[in-house]
């Protein structure tokens, strides 16, 4: 199973990373380095920072002596930074931080996640996780919202949708399971908007983007 594996390099001004990533892209490189890298390595650029994706620590290496031969044909003497993918805590760590091994690790890595998002909960009054609920009507909602408030819960209805806040995602994986049958019902990350007075996105979207 392929890992995801991230370079990251942030440069002077967004001018010469849009020029690192030109290079990047009319790069050739030797045989014995393009068997390395293992297959294509996905590049995108946020302002002055330039990414590189690989799908195997291997080519993340491969990625990155590449990175360093334009970055010292450029003048440029910053190190790019490597982090591995996550899957469980779904976010990137410093490559040196080991993925979980066995299910206790696992386990006990789901347990900080969740603690981690819960304290942020409490501490900022934001629920990091929100639990999306389509209804057949509004009255539907309405009964189920006072409910659900009823049992402590922050909602916001419109119409028939309900976005409910959970404290972290064992707490929205048993709201949602709750909830089953009672409509259509999905579990995201919060945005905030159901928690914060001016969300920088007001828009929260419910099932598909179609319709």
């Amino acid at each position: 199973m392929a890992d995801d594996w991230r370079l990251s390099i942030t440069l002077d001004d967004d001018g010469r990373a849009r020029d690192l990533v030109q290079v990047l892209h009319d790069r050739e490189v030797h045989d014995e380095l393009r068997d390395e890298l293992g297959g294509r390595v996905a590049v995108s650029r946020d302002g002055a920072t330039v990414f590189c994706y690989a799908d195997t620590r291997r080519g993340a290496d491969a990625a990155a002596r590449v990175l360093g031969e334009v970055l010292a044909e450029q003048g440029a003497t910053v190190e790019p930074r490597l982090d591995r993918w996550h899957p469980i805590e779904e976010a990137w760590e410093d490559a040196q931080v080991p993925l979980p091994g066995s299910e206790a690790e696992r386990r006990a890595e789901r347990e900080r996640l969740d603690d981690a998002d819960e304290a942020a909960s409490i501490a900022t009054g934001v629920a990091q996780w929100e639990v999306r609920l389509e209804v057949g009507s509004p009255g539907e909602a309405e009964a189920l919202a006072a409910a659900l408030e009823d049992g402590g819960r922050s909602v916001v209805r419109r119409a028939r949708f309900l976005l409910v806040g959970a404290n972290d995602r064992d707490d929205a994986d048993e709201l949602a399971a709750s909830l089953e049958g009672r409509g259509t019902v999905q579990i995201e990350p919060s945005s905030g908007v159901a928690w914060q007075l001016l969300p920088r996105n007001p828009f929260a979207v419910f099932g598909g983007l179609g319709g």
